[in-house]
Parts: C-alpha cells; sequence; structure tokens
C-alpha cells in the first residue's frame, strides 16, 4: 500500500476522503517525464524556451492528482480551476491499460476506467500503470465480496431484509 509522504502534494485527495476511506495508491509522473522537464530547462534555458516549459511541466506535476482509494478513483487536475473526476470502485466496467514501445520500456502508461452510464476517467502518465490496474481490480473485488456478504444477511423476524450502506 503506497501512503503519502509527510508534506505531500495530494492535498485534495486527502481533504477528500470519506470516513473509514484510505489512500491505496497514488499515481506518480513517470521518471523519464522529470528527466525531459530538467532536459528543456538545461537545453533550451539559454534562449528562455527551456525556462517555460521547465514552469509549465512543474506546475502541471505538481497541481495534477490521481489516485486509487478503498472507495473510489480521483482524479484532478487545475492550479487556477478545479477539474475533478471521480469514479466509485463499485461502479467500474472497464480498465484499459495504454502503453507506447517507450513507456513499456521505463514502465509507465496511462490508466483508463470507464463506469456505469458515461462516467470515465484517463489518468495523466503514470509510474506502474500495470500496478494501479491490478489495485483498481482488487479494490473491485473487495467491494463486491462486501455487497455479496452484507446481501447474504438473514431476514429479521419481520420478514424484511436489512438493508446496509456500503
Amino acid at each position: 500500500m503506497t501512503q503519502p509522504a509527510a508534506g505531500d502534494a495530494m492535498s485534495y485527495v486527502k481533504s477528500s476522503l470519506g470516513s473509514d476511506e484510505e489512500i491505496l495508491m497514488i499515481a506518480r509522473f513517470p521518471w523519464p517525464y522529470h528527466v525531459a522537464a530538467w532536459g528543456a530547462l538545461l537545453l533550451l534555458g539559454i534562449v528562455g524556451v527551456g525556462i517555460l516549459i521547465w514552469v509549465l511541466m512543474m506546475v502541471h506535476f505538481a497541481t495534477t492528482e490521481s489516485a486509487l482509494t478503498t472507495r473510489r478513483i480521483v482524479y484532478k487536475k487545475g492550479l487556477f480551476t478545479r477539474e475533478t473526476m471521480e469514479l466509485g470502485v463499485s461502479t467500474l466496467e472497464q480498465i484499459e491499460l495504454h502503453q507506447g514501445f517507450w513507456g513499456r520500456i521505463f514502465g509507465f502508461g496511462v490508466v483508463e476506467v470507464s463506469g456505469t452510464g458515461d462516467s470515465e476517467i484517463r489518468t495523466h502518465p503514470m509510474a506502474n500503470p500495470v500496478k494501479f490496474r491490478r489495485m483498481v481490480t482488487d479494490a473491485r473485488s473487495r467491494d463486491r465480496a462486501v455487497i455479496v456478504e452484507h446481501s447474504e444477511q438473514p431476514a429479521p423476524e419481520n420478514g424484511r431484509r436489512l438493508r446496509h450502506a456500503v
């Protein structure tokens, strides 16, 4: 289980956690993206374009968050405005992993999850996308096991089933 470090920039995800909800994994940008930002600064910094590229990439890294919790997948982006997408683990229908040649070599890719209806989240390029996908699948299985466990409770004496919030 990957937990956020002290002083981590995952403020939106942390602040939006529900009661008895935990962060299972935080998606990080892969190291080649950081190398590209620093390479632009070093190689193009003299011209000034590299500084702009570096600043834009660092702001993007700092203001984009993707995480898996015990109940949902959360994606947030934006500095001056905020755009968030959340998809409940119980509503997931499909998980896709997109990795190009370099992504396979260096272990990064994009995960796209679809839920019931039109809901869909396409994450930013992340390190360890296979692990993220596996953890999403595991969280979905655990969530479905809890639902089945609650639905198998015996009916009370008056013949009505108890309903439990999951």
